[in-house]
């Protein structure tokens, strides 16, 4: 849990550095809209989370506490049982010579009996002894315990008032802004109309570089089988390629780069270097706190710190470099078998088409905006498919 709360506590952190002074043009504002509400998102869970670590440390106070009670109860009765046998000892010694009670033995091997008697019983007093300290000493050990859980109790209970009010700021924060857009209504509209435009006019041009490259792949495909039609029979049958239904027609390297692909599913990492934001989610969302304002994204929007730098989530070759439809940034498809991932709106490019690249591998540079917005627009996609990149990436 602690963990857990360390990270969001660095991502909250790095979102506070990547949160900075906006405009007053409405473009800003919905930036900064988006921003707030994924500030707002990462103090929500950080304030579960510490309610969480609160409950557990609860949890644990009260099993300590139970141990503790059972241990005194059974380190007074160890005791009781010591003072008893202190005091029988006492008694024998003062009315019983050790000497007269061996000496008065009928046989030998009565008063060897009666010998290793007095041995074992001074044996047993003296473990008896070891054995309270040592429970003294635990005693001990569970009370310290005890009262450092209780501070740690009270700290997360600082802790998540603070959070809280914290969170409640930002809540109020987002309703002021909220409030002023929407006295912005048509200049929103016509805003995110533009915006949406955009995307699509972006999202088609993906799908069509996707598509020339699927076609390139079954003509590939089928000139091969052409030209080797007179083995084709016997080379069928041990599956040196196969198909993906209607999209790419993978080589067996290809097979199994996808099922690679696949199996690190949620592990993949993100595809920028150093701090980002994750602003705008996968799929269609209602605008941070805005009602009836929903936008449609065929991918993630990561904002970043200016200079930062596109980096490639899995090994794949670089399938196309393109320019953006509506404006002079550029973007990368890189092929993993049937997979493709998608990085745009960068400002330079390191790679060139057919490049091998591995994971971790440095695309370009994303592109900063004259409003001081650096944003990488991620996608992902199964052939034509699109994938929800929340599902495949560690965020």
């Amino acid at each position: 849990m602690q963990a857990d709360r360390a990270r969001l506590e660095q991502k909250i952190k790095e979102s506070q550095q990547l949160l900075a002074a906006t405009g007053k043009d409405v473009k800003s504002q919905l930036a900064q809209l988006s921003v707030l509400s994924e500030r707002i998102r990462q103090q929500t869970e950080l304030v579960e989370q510490l309610a969480d670590e609160q409950k557990a440390t609860e949890a644990e106070i009260a099993r300590l506490g139970q141990e503790l009670r059972e241990l005194e109860a059974e380190l007074q009765k160890r005791k009781e049982r010591y003072a008893n046998a202190l005091s029988q000892s006492v008694h024998r010694g003062s009315f019983e010579n050790k000497l007269l009670f061996l000496l008065s033995s009928d046989t030998f091997r009565q008063m060897y009996r009666r010998l290793r008697y007095l041995g074992e019983y001074s044996n047993f007093q003296v473990a008896q002894g070891r054995e309270i300290q040592a429970r003294q000493h635990e005693l001990e050990e569970k009370r310290a315990s005890l009262e450092t859980l209780k501070t740690q109790q009270a700290e997360l209970l600082a802790r998540g008032q603070a959070e809280q009010r914290a969170l409640d700021a930002q809540q109020t924060e987002r309703k002021a802004l909220v409030s002023r857009l929407q006295r912005q209504q048509a200049t929103i509209k016509s805003e995110l109309a533009r915006q949406q435009s955009e995307r699509d006019r972006l999202d088609k041009r993906i799908e069509q570089l996707i598509n020339e490259q699927i076609r390139a792949s079954q003509a590939k495909k089928a000139k091969g089988e052409s030209a080797s039609k007179s083995s084709a029979k016997g080379k069928a049958a041990t599956g040196t390629a196969t198909s993906s239904g209607g999209g790419f027609k993978m080589s067996a390297d290809d097979v199994k780069l996808s099922g690679s692909f696949t199996s690190n599913k949620g592990r993949l990492p993100v595809p920028v270097q150093g701090n980002y934001m994750l602003v705008a989610h996968y799929g269609i969302r209602e605008l941070g706190g805005m009602k009836n304002v929903k936008v449609n994204n065929p991918g993630v929007d990561l904002k970043c710190g200016q200079g930062t730098t596109a980096r490639c989530i899995f090994d794949g070759e670089v399938s196309t470099v393109f320019e953006h439809p509506s404006r002079k940034t550029y973007g990368v498809l890189v092929r993993h078998g049937n997979y493709i991932s998608v990085y745009c709106n960068l400002a330079t490019i390191s790679v060139r088409q057919g490049d091998k690249v591995k994971g971790g591998t440095t695309l370009g540079t994303i592109h900063t905006d004259p409003t001081g917005d650096t944003i990488l627009q991620f996608q992902l996609r199964k052939d034509l498919q699109r994938l929800n990149p929340e599902e495949w990436i560690r965020f």
